[in-house]
């Protein structure tokens, strides 16, 4: 390494700025690299070993701070015990969720035609307007509550009930607007 105080005697005067360092050595060419004789040589470090799988990427819920500490019961087990690359796993959550779809959408359907074909209701209901804003306001608080606060729509018998206000109260809001 050069610096000004242990810079070699220039003999062509102080003018000149002329390095006598050595560049360093050029990468190989496309040619050397492939040909496979720095390989053999050890001229070039062998390529890191890659797993085939990336399992590589699974952490150790004990030793890892992120994972079981202050988090929710069953969330380690739940790391552990599946994985998505498990055809059946990603079946068997796709049911569930065309399961939850298809109820929440019949569950509207019934609510939109019993508003719109039952004459009763449809007077009752073009008559107290006060009972849309009141389902409004409980759709917006579920909707609030299922989209800020993880730890509800995490634990078992909450999120059920949570959607099935939500549902509720988004089919009587569509129900009110059939009319």
């Amino acid at each position: 390494q050069l610096s000004v105080n242990n810079k070699p005697p220039n003999s062509e005067g102080q003018g000149e700025k002329k390095d006598n360092a050595t560049a360093p050595p050029a990468p190989p060419t496309y040619e050397e690299a492939t040909a496979g004789e720095g390989m053999k040589s050890g001229a070039y470090p062998p390529p890191p070993s890659v797993p085939l799988h990336p399992s590589w990427a699974y952490v150790d819920p004990s030793t890892s701070p992120s994972y079981g500490s202050g988090g929710y019961p069953g969330d380690t087990e739940m790391l552990t015990t599946f994985s998505w690359d498990d055809r059946n796993v990603r079946r068997v959550f796709i049911r569930k969720v065309y399961a939850i779809l298809m109820v929440q959408l019949l569950v509207t359907v019934v609510i939109v035609a019993f508003f719109t074909f039952c004459e009763p209701v449809k007077g009752y209901i073009q008559t107290h307007a006060a009972w849309y804003w009141a389902s409004y306001a409980v759709f917006f608080v579920t909707y609030l509550i299922l989209a800020c606060c993880s730890g509800p729509r995490r634990y078992f018998p909450w999120n059920l009930i949570l959607l099935s206000i939500f549902t509720l109260s988004m089919a009587y809001l569509t129900g009110m607007l059939s009319r």
